[in-house]
């Protein structure tokens, strides 16, 4: 429970006898018990008695009602809490402004958001003729890559077999999201034709499930199983890979 505290209108309600008995009593403990508020009510009490007698020296006229104490002290009150009401009624249409803008930034973003476009985008930077020369961790033995994955995502799924397509891994290479570490894994056949399994942590904005999507020649194929997203890209003009995409399409993990 929060100790009680007089506001600076609460005292000045005090000082012009406009409180009732039971906040009176509270403020009289208060002030017992706080010598710098006594001091401010003290003198709020000396203002109010230097006020009074500078009116009653002014012997022909009665004093205009605009000048009370009371009424000034209230008017100051009514015009403070007008001030914090005009403040607060700022804040809150700044906020509902600030939120609507963000909300509507957001689903433009998810409009034109294309999901797993980094693995896309790895694809094309790394699954080239000399891709064998851009891997941060060159190995064909899969418990390898699998034990560096392991070593920069917790509990990463399995790498997914493609020997018996004929496609082995050739190496891995770090990459970066907007939300952490990414990875990818190159995989390559006796041709030189390429796969790159993508793995990536997911983001606040972009949480989708399941699918494909087609970027020029390039089929990406993602889901999501655990901590993270997983994408497999794949040519999809290229006769040796059509029996991998079909494989990984009744095999994914569903979301």
């Amino acid at each position: 429970m929060n100790a009680f505290s007089p506001s600076e209108h609460d005292l000045h309600a005090y000082v012009d006898g406009q409180l009732d008995e039971a906040m009176r009593r509270q403020i009289d403990a208060y002030l017992a018990s706080h010598l710098d508020a006594a001091r401010e009510v003290e003198q709020l009490r000396l203002d109010n008695q230097r006020l009074r007698a500078s009116l009653e020296n002014i012997p022909a006229a009665p004093i205009p009602p605009r000048l009370d104490p009371f009424r000034i002290r209230r008017e100051l009150r009514a015009r403070s809490q007008r001030r914090m009401a005009i403040a607060a009624s700022l804040v809150l249409t700044l906020s509902l402004g600030t939120l609507g803008g963000w909300q509507l930034r957001d689903m433009s973003m998810r409009k034109t958001y294309l999901p797993m476009a980094d693995a896309t985008q790895a694809y094309r930077m790394f699954a080239t003729s000399d891709m064998a020369q851009k891997v941060d961790m060159k190995t064909s033995e899969p418990d390898q890559l699998q034990g560096w994955l392991n070593q920069h995502f917790v509990q990463a799924a399995p790498m997914p077999d493609f020997s018996a397509y004929g496609f082995k891994p050739v190496g891995g290479r770090l990459m970066a999201s907007d939300k952490g570490a990414a990875a990818m894994v190159l995989y390559q056949n006796d041709a030189g034709q390429a796969i790159v399994y993508y793995v990536r942590p997911p983001g606040e904005l972009f949480n989708f499930g399941a699918g494909n999507r087609q970027d020029g020649n390039l089929l990406t194929q993602y889901w999501r199983q655990g901590r993270y997203f997983y994408a497999v890209v794949s040519p999809s003009d290229t006769p040796s890979t059509l029996p991998v995409q079909r494989a990984i399409e009744p095999n994914r993990p569903q979301s």
